[in-house]
């Protein structure tokens, strides 16, 4: 969920950014305007599928109502206000999502909503018990990461192994 939010958010917030140059808009020829140029000269060099692509999400954020819009505009000002080392690490816990196998992305989006089922006492929890494995060495933290997911989530199939 996450991930894809954030995805989108990028997205929208560039593609706003984008919709009154006139390479996006079409409008004006290559006659620059001020203070957009780097913008413009970047989005020259995107590949025409990139192009389409970010055309396609700023479409669907435009479709969205305007408080998900908000809300979206939000999300993006306070991962820009993010200390850099904060953004890093969100971007290589994004990269890490993309790479990921969809099937293990579907796995992992079952087990959260199952999480977020739980009632808030167990779901306190459990966040408390995955705090305490950071204190752990490797292989008895991925034993107990086990048995927490076998206790909380027993219909849910095993995470593989962490990286």
């Amino acid at each position: 969920m996450f991930a894809k939010n954030f995805s989108l958010v990028c997205t929208a917030v560039l593609l706003a950014c984008l919709a009154a140059t006139p390479a996006f808009a079409g409008k004006g020829g290559n006659k620059p305007q001020p203070g957009n140029g780097d913008l413009q000269q970047w989005w020259q060099t995107l590949p025409q599928s990139e192009r389409q692509m970010l055309r396609d999400r700023y479409e669907i954020f435009q479709s969205l109502p305007p408080e998900r819009q908000e809300h979206l505009r939000k999300r993006w000002e306070r991962y820009r206000d993010l200390p850099p080392e904060e953004r890093r690490k969100m971007q290589k816990k994004f990269q890490h999502w993309q790479e990921m196998d969809p099937a293990e992305r579907d796995r992992l989006r079952d087990t959260y909503r199952d999480y977020r089922k739980l009632p808030d006492d167990r779901r306190q929890q459990l966040k408390q018990e995955y705090e305490r494995l950071r204190e752990l060495p490797d292989p008895e933290r991925e034993r107990r990461r086990e048995e927490l997911h076998r206790r909380y989530f027993p219909d849910e199939p095993l995470p593989p192994p962490r990286r």
